[in-house]
This record gives structure tokens, C-alpha cells and sequence, in this order.
């Protein structure tokens, strides 16, 4: 059995979630007051709802340890508040502090659904905080201290003020029973998951309950009625005043009014449990991420199923059932995929607080000074995709800050600022994100790389047919490394790599430009959801192919490109916009054998570097096609030695291999065939 008994282990989802989000908004405050070393009122007021909400509701949850450390470091912003409501010149202790705090929660939150969870012991903290607390008491005034000079207007009072009493509605007075109107603490935040928790822990004693809004649970609507009017209650029971005892103790109630009661009529007198009641499956927004991976597999297990179903209706010559019935169930099967494809769309923006934080980490330890410059807008992504990103941000950040931004003094004696900068973009095209890091730092020192590339025996043709790219390519190779000595952030030759082999997984691809003395940029493509993908299948002899659509920009007739395919080496190239373009066959590129058709298409495809031709039999369609990843047994090479990234299953049942068209042609441009590679 796990840590939490039942009725916690109900509530974990939304404190799991409620404090997920309560601790990013203190990283969001702690990393911008750190910049100057000023928290202002609002700073204060805000730090100090969060620990209040930590502590109440990691009470509730039974874990006594970080209630406790949440409620020395409410006291220790209560102290700020009544002092003067602002800190002028923090110091980096109360920060460290707060950052211990704040990674502390984070690592619990983390573990906390596992089976073997325990809490981890707060005292450590606990006595940090209790003696910087009355270190700054005792302190007369200075650094850390609070400004006396201004006060702090208090949200509760104002709030208070402008509350509207609406009348008690009059649908809960005809029928009865007990009526109580119910506040909550400002600013708690999901009030009518509150309310709703709070009725069903009077459930039980009671004979009847409803509320007022209805459906309190159902609807966020319902959240701005209950903060401008509070939450009516209607009860019937024998046990009145521990009903009302409950609810008045009850988590972030501010308030308990009893507003109406009369005798409740016989006629009217009903033993059920609330509406609310059944309303189980409802109570919580937020869904676990397992839970959509299992929907979006089903979801795509579906389109297969479909795509099976409309080949055997037509073998079958059933193309009325087709037409009709089979036409609307595909319909509907779309439309269930696009919205869980929908629902699993997170922005990407919600990963640029841990990148402050990783930069902060490392800045303060390998003291330098940079500055993370974000464009990302309001781009959304699969949350796989967005979660893949984050981790490779962490790796390429690292290493941007360890090898690529020069120490201030470095920077000042090159003429440059000396605070770096790193810069964070996203954009997004049609069905693929385009994420990059780029740094204006000493840039890759290619000589170096020749140096170590050499010593490793990298090279497998001889070294001087290696242009600049294939040399700055090697950094991502397994144990590659250009550091002398073995730090926490490098010197082990695993960031890059690890990057290379997260992306190669999900159909991305790593580009790297660099310019000596000036800064690298690294940039990572990848499909916008890792769930499906438009696509274009065609057929090469026996074989099943397809390309992503968002890489195939022209199909050109074969008979009529024939005469301009030009061989040069051993391979072949298309004249086309006054540049040579590689034409692939695949035929020939993967030994299939067979004789090219008349009638066969010629696909212009381009990825972020790369453009070519491939050579067709025929096309088959262009839908939207759920993308299997291959098995582990192909090896981590296969993609890059084959351009295949994964496969898809057709209406027959047969396996269509799916190509990624900038791996292909860089793979065919360098070797021309893979015969003895599959």
C-alpha cells in the first residue's frame, strides 16, 4: 500500500498539479527579482500565497514535512509583509534559500506517485529558514531587510470591500433544509473543485445536498460566480452542527454564513446522495499523460482498423456500405484523432522557466554572466514533442554556457559585452517545429575538432574530403569531446550525442553553424505531434514508400524529366532552378531490381538542407497516416544509414516504409547506395 490513504490518494492528482504550477510561478518571481535584487510588494504578497496554499493543502495531503517547511517560509515573507511589504537589497542567501525550497518540492512532486513513496526529511530547510529568519529580525536594518519606508495594501481588505451580496436564490428557500453561504480565501484558485470537495465530505452526513451555481464540479464558469458571491449550500440533516463545523474547517474557507433555514416539509423529504455525487468521473481538469498516450494509440489503432476495413469493401465491390455507413465512421474516426491530437497540444513556452533555471544553476557556478533571450510566442506542440525539447534544451544549454560563452573577462578583452547571450526561438511551419539555440559566444574551434576527431579515428575516408560541416558534424558523436578536463556540465562527450539520438527517434534531424569568435547556432526540426503525420505513399516495384507531406513540394511525369538526369561520379543529378539536384532511384539505391515504368512520377522533395528527386512507380495517397517506430532490434544506425525513420501499416496489411527525405538525400549525395548497409 502506498504512502496516502484513500481519501488523499483521491486529491493527489490536483495538488500534484495545483503544486507543479505554484512552484513555477515562484521560479517565474524568484528569477526575475534575482536580475536586480529587488522584491517588490507584489513579489512579496505573491511568494507568500504560494507557501500559504503549499502548507494548507500539503496538510490536507498528510505530508506534515512540507506543510511544515511551507509554513517557516510563509513566516519568514509574513515578517517582510508587516515590516514594509519590500525587500530593496536581497541577498543571494535568501535566493539560495528559496531555490533549495523550491527544488526540494519539485524533486517530492516527482516521486510522489510511486508506490514506495516516503517523504524526504524537511529539517535541513526547516533550520535554514528559522535561522535566517532571526538573523534578519536581529538585524537593525541593511542587506536582506525590508524597506519600512512603504507598506503594503492588503488584497484580502480591498477584496473584502467590493464583494456583491446576492441574495440567497430563491429555488434553495422553497425547498427547504439549510442554506449557507460559502467564501473562500482569495486567490486559492480552482474554487469550484473546492466547493465541490467540501460537499462531499458533508455527503455523508447529510440526507440531501446540492449547490448553487449547479454542477458546481462541471464547469470552470462557475469559478467568477463563486469568487464575486460565494458558494450557497443547501443541506437537510440531524447533524447541523457538524456540518456546519466541517465546512467552516474547512481547507481555504474564509467563511461559513448561514443565510436561510426552515423546517423542511415531509413531501419533500428524500434520502439520496447528491447529483454531484455521480459526477466522479468529472472532478478533475487535468488528465495524466498516460492516460492520452493509451487514447492516441487507440485513436490510431482505429485509423488502421479504417483503412483495413475500406480496402476489404472494396474487394468486396460493397461501395454503397462504403459510400455511406464506412464514409461516416471515418469521419468520425478523424475527428476523434484531431481532438486528441488537440487536447495533447501544450505551448512551448512552458519550458522557458526550467531553461532560466538550468542557466542560473550554471552561471553561478562556472561564474558567468548571460542573458536567455526567448521567442517562442504562443506556439503550441504535442506535450511528447514539447518534452523532448525541453530535455534537449538542457543538454545544448549546458553546453552553450560551458564551451561556448567566454568568462566576462574573456569577453571584455575581445571587444564584446560582457554578458553573453543565448537565444531560444521557436517557429512552427506546416505540421514541423523548427527549434533553435544560438549563442554569441567563441564558436566551435574547428582545428580542435580535427585534432580530436584524428586522435579518436573518426575519419574513415581520407581527411582532407571532409568539407567544414562534416568536421563540426563530428562533435555529435558518442564520447566526442573537446574539454580537457571532466566537469558537472561536459567532458564526458554524451550531451550532444544524447541530443542526435532523441531527435533521430521522433523523425528530427540536428543542424549545426558555427563561426569562429562570433557564436554556434544549433537547430532542431521535428514533426509538430509524435501521434500521426500527413504523408504521401507511393510504390517502388513490390514496396510500399512514403514521405511527410510538409517535405514534398512538386511531382514532375518521369518520361518527361528523362532526358534532363545528368551522371556525375556514380551518381545522378537533375538540372532544376539553375542547380544540380540529386536524383535518386530508388530502385537502384536500395537494390530492389525490376525495370523503372513508363508511366512513373518523379517527387520533388526538401527538408531544412537538403532537396531532390525521388523516383516513383506510382502514387498511391496522401492522408494522414499513424507513423510505428521501428524496432529496437534494426539498431540505432538503421535511420541514418537508410533514411527509413519508421513505418506505417496500408488498407491490405502491407508495411509502407516511412522515408525521411533530408537524411535520405544527404546519405545518398555522401555514399550513392546502401547495398551492403541492409
Amino acid at each position: 500500500m502506498g504512502y496516502f490513504d484513500a481519501d488523499a490518494q483521491e486529491m493527489l492528482d490536483v495538488y500534484l498539479l495545483e503544486t507543479h504550477q505554484l512552484i513555477g510561478q515562484l521560479a517565474d518571481v524568484l528569477l526575475e527579482t534575482e536580475k536586480n535584487g529587488v522584491f517588490t510588494g507584489d513579489d512579496i504578497h505573491n511568494i507568500f500565497r504560494v507557501m500559504h496554499t503549499i502548507k494548507s493543502s500539503s496538510a490536507m495531503m498528510g505530508l506534515s514535512g512540507l506543510s511544515s517547511l511551507a509554513h517557516k517560509l510563509e513566516d519568514l515573507f509574513a515578517f517582510y509583509r508587516e515590516m514594509g511589504g519590500r525587500i530593496d537589497q536581497a541577498e543571494g542567501a535568501l535566493f539560495d534559500l528559496l531555490f533549495a525550497a523550491s527544488d526540494f518540492v519539485e524533486q517530492e512532486l516527482e516521486v510522489m506517485t510511486r508506490q514506495d513513496y516516503r517523504p524526504a526529511d524537511t529539517q535541513e530547510l526547516e533550520a535554514r529558514t528559522t535561522a535566517y529568519l532571526e538573523r534578519i529580525r536581529s538585524a537593525p536594518s541593511g542587506i536582506g531587510a525590508p524597506d519600512s519606508g512603504q507598506t503594503e495594501e492588503k488584497p484580502e481588505a480591498e477584496a473584502a470591500q467590493t464583494r456583491s451580496e446576492a441574495p440567497v436564490p430563491e429555488e434553495l428557500m422553497n425547498r427547504g433544509g439549510t442554506v449557507v453561504r460559502l467564501r473562500l480565501e482569495p486567490e486559492c484558485r480552482m474554487e469550484n473543485v473546492r466547493v465541490f470537495m467540501l460537499v462531499r465530505q458533508i455527503a455523508g452526513l447529510c440526507s440531501q445536498v446540492e449547490t448553487f451555481p449547479r454542477d458546481i464540479e462541471r464547469s470552470e464558469a462557475t469559478v467568477d460566480y463563486i469568487k464575486e458571491n460565494g458558494a450557497f449550500i443547501r443541506f437537510e440533516t440531524d447533524k447541523r452542527d457538524e456540518v456546519l463545523e466541517t465546512l467552516k474547517n474547512g481547507l481555504f474557507v474564509e467563511s461559513c454564513q448561514l443565510e436561510w433555514e426552515a423546517p423542511l416539509p415531509e413531501t419533500e423529504k428524500k434520502a439520496e446522495l447528491p447529483a454531484a455525487e455521480s459526477g466522479k468521473e468529472a472532478e478533475f481538469l487535468s488528465v495524466r499523460t498516460e492516460r492520452l498516450d493509451q487514447l492516441q494509440s487507440l485513436a490510431g489503432e482505429m485509423m488502421i482498423q479504417m483503412l483495413l476495413l475500406d480496402e476489404a469493401l472494396d474487394q468486396r465491390g460493397l461501395l454503397e456500405v462504403k459510400e455511406g455507413i464506412a464514409h461516416q465512421i471515418n469521419r468520425l474516426v478523424t475527428q476523434v484523432e484531431r481532438t486528441v491530437m488537440a487536447i495533447r497540444m501544450v505551448p512551448v513556452q512552458r519550458i522557458v522557466p526550467k531553461l532560466r533555471r538550468i542557466l542560473r544553476d550554471i552561471c553561478r557556478d562556472q561564474k558567468k554572466e548571460v542573458e536567455l533571450v526567448v521567442n517562442c510566442g504562443d506556439i503550441e506542440a504535442d506535450t511528447g514533442v514539447v518534452d523532448i525539447i525541453s530535455e534537449a534544451m538542457m543538454h545544448m544549454l549546458r553546453n552553450a554556457v560551458d564551451h561556448g560563452i567566454e568568462a566576462p573577462e574573456a569577453r571584455a578583452a575581445a571587444g564584446k559585452d560582457r554578458k553573453g547571450t543565448i537565444t531560444f526561438n521557436v517557429e512552427s511551419t506546416v505540421g514541423e517545429l523548427i527549434v533553435s539555440l544560438e549563442d554569441d559566444g567563441c564558436g566551435i574551434d574547428i582545428e580542435r575538432v580535427r585534432e580530436q576527431a584524428r586522435a579518436k579515428g573518426l575519419f574513415v575516408r581520407p581527411e582532407e574530403t571532409y568539407d567544414r560541416q562534416e568536421v563540426i558534424g563530428m562533435i555529435l558523436c558518442p564520447g566526442f569531446t573537446t574539454s580537457d578536463a571532466v566537469t558537472e556540465y561536459s567532458g564526458r562527450g554524451v550531451g550532444l550525442d544524447v541530443v542526435k539520438n532523441i531527435l533521430e527517434g521522433v523523425g528530427g534531424n540536428l543542424y549545426i553553424q558555427s563561426e569562429r569568435g562570433t557564436g554556434t547556432c544549433f537547430t532542431l526540426t521535428m514533426p509538430l505531434t509524435l501521434a500521426n503525420m500527413e504523408c504521401v505513399r507511393f510504390k517502388v516495384g513490390d514496396y510500399r514508400m512514403s514521405v511527410p507531406a510538409r517535405q514534398v513540394f512538386q511531382f514532375l511525369d518521369y518520361s518527361a524529366s528523362r532526358d534532363s538526369v545528368r551522371l556525375i561520379g556514380e551518381k545522378e543529378y537533375i538540372l532544376y532552378e539553375n542547380r544540380m539536384v540529386p536524383f535518386i532511384d530508388l530502385r537502384k539505391l536500395y537494390c530492389l531490381g525490376g525495370e523503372v515504368p513508363e508511366n512513373s512520377i518523379v517527387i520533388y522533395v526538401q527538408g531544412k538542407k537538403q532537396k531532390g528527386f525521388i523516383l516513383a512507380d506510382s502514387l498511391y495517397e496522401q492522408k494522414r497516416i499513424v507513423i510505428k517506430q521501428l524496432p529496437a532490434l534494426f539498431g540505432i544506425d538503421f535511420r541514418r544509414n537508410t533514411g527509413v525513420s519508421g513505418c506505417s501499416i496500408m488498407g491490405d496489411g502491407k508495411i509502407c516504409a516511412a522515408l525521411d527525405a533530408e537524411i535520405l538525400i544527404s546519405r545518398y549525395e555522401k555514399e550513392g547506395a546502401y547495398a551492403s548497409r541492409l
